[in-house]
């Protein structure tokens, strides 16, 4: 297997990756089928409410230490 002076490009033609499970698919596309979009967009979902969630109570730890800090 001859690699020195071989272009990349020209062996591998132009693809993406799955955004869920990684496979080679065509440039066009973002996932290899439906499962594994629905899948992606289930894990985005959560991470959304996480964050969320995480910001919420930031927010109420630094309200909680600011009237600590006006009260004592």
């Amino acid at each position: 297997m001859k690699v020195h002076g071989e272009n990349l490009v020209e062996r591998i033609g132009q693809h993406r990756h799955c955004r869920n499970c990684e496979r080679a698919i065509p440039f066009k596309q973002e996932y290899c089928g439906e499962d594994c979009e629905t899948e992606w967009k289930g894990k985005m979902n959560t991470k959304k409410r996480q964050l969320t969630f995480f910001y919420i109570l930031m927010v109420i730890i630094m309200i909680f230490a600011i009237s600590l800090t006006f009260m004592g």
